[in-house]
């Protein structure tokens, strides 16, 4: 079986990690690298093997040797890309968020049926070994349902390599919808659907124009819910203030962030009734089939109808629908119910 050919859209920080892991598979191949700036294109092609680079994406679209892309480009940019694409009869695995409107979700997955393509959306953390154990031992009622998951990340925002448009409210909805996707998307895949969201959103730091804090509750229709706080509202290069990770808060105990012991191994901590403990151990290698590879070699196979996608372009919309909530939520100072 010939390998399958892979366009890249996009050669800002987070084409790495994507080029990486298509270098990494010997079921693919790296085509062409497109970028708005042919210096970067041309170091992207290079360094990671592709046979050619461009600086319009259409170009990458119309090579006949291109099966499949993946775009990594500023979310107001994936629909127009996608839609292109699909055009031309390629297979898209878009980054996250899928897109900043519900209409533009909507005719990604509309193209995507039509072509009878698959559209994927890089829910990378969907294969982190970390994140899943919580859901597994969630999911295995360890500490009880319903139950609260909380999750709190700070910093300041994106700085080089990370492109500034990230705090450009013009290209960006802050980290609630770029960073704040990948806790939606994962707590829906654990819990099931929001009911209904809850929300603050403000601009606390002095970097950009995006509403840069937000803090966000989410009622599942099981019962179960979600504190999420994100923040880029920190000053370049500041420590992170006194929490920042997540843990599970149940009637039956509490489930603690994991932590990496001595012998290499990763261990989470179940704290039960009368000071019991369980400890749970397991294996957590940040790449391979855990990370960026996993999710590639799921598009591959996906692609090729031997599996379906792990985070398919409805989880990538519904993802997005919550942000929008938690902003409408915050512009109106009352809890929004779901659907939109």
């Amino acid at each position: 079986m010939s390998r399958l050919g892979i366009g890249m859209i996009g050669g800002g920080a987070i084409s790495n990690a994507h080029l990486a892991a298509v270098a990494a598979s010997d079921k693919a191949e790296l085509v062409c690298v497109a970028d708005l700036n042919a210096s970067t294109a041309e170091e992207k092609a290079e360094k990671f093997g592709a046979k050619s680079f461009a600086t319009d994406y259409r170009e990458l679209l119309a090579r006949e040797d291109v099966d499949a892309v993946i775009i990594g480009i500023p979310a107001g940019l994936h629909a127009e890309a996608a839609l292109a694409a699909f055009q031309t009869g390629k297979h898209v695995l878009v980054e996250k968020p899928m897109a900043r409107t519900l209409a533009e979700c909507d005719a990604m997955i509309g193209a995507a049926e039509q072509a009878g393509k698959v559209l994927q959306v890089a829910m990378v953390r969907r294969f982190d070994a970390d994140w899943g154990k919580v859901r597994e031992l969630v999911q295995a009622g360890k500490v009880g349902r319903p139950c609260l998951w909380r999750r709190m990340a700070q910093g300041s925002a994106p700085q080089p390599p990370h492109g500034a448009w990230y705090s450009d409210a013009s290209l960006s909805d802050g980290p609630l919808a770029e960073s704040g996707a990948h806790d939606f998307d994962f707590v829906r895949y654990t819990f099931g659907d929001v009911r209904a969201v809850t929300a603050t959103n403000w601009q606390m730091g002095r970097v950009g124009s995006v509403l840069d804090t937000g803090i966000v509750t989410l009622d599942f229709e099981s019962g179960d819910r979600m504190l999420c706080v994100w923040s880029w509202g920190l000053p370049p290069k500041c420590g992170g203030g006194t929490l920042s990770g997540m843990d599970v808060l149940g009637p039956d105990g509490a489930l603690q962030q994991s932590r990496h012991r001595d012998d290499g191994r990763y261990e989470c901590v179940v704290n039960g009734p009368d000071g019991a403990q369980e400890v749970f151990d397991f294996d957590n290698p940040r790449a391979g089939d855990y990370w960026f590879s996993g999710q590639f070699d799921n598009f591959v196979e996906s692609v090729h109808g031997r599996q379906t996608p792990r985070a398919t372009g409805l989880d990538g919309r519904k993802a997005q629908e919550i942000a929008l909530a938690a902003f409408e939520s915050s512009r109106t100072g009352r809890r929004v119910e779901l659907p939109l």
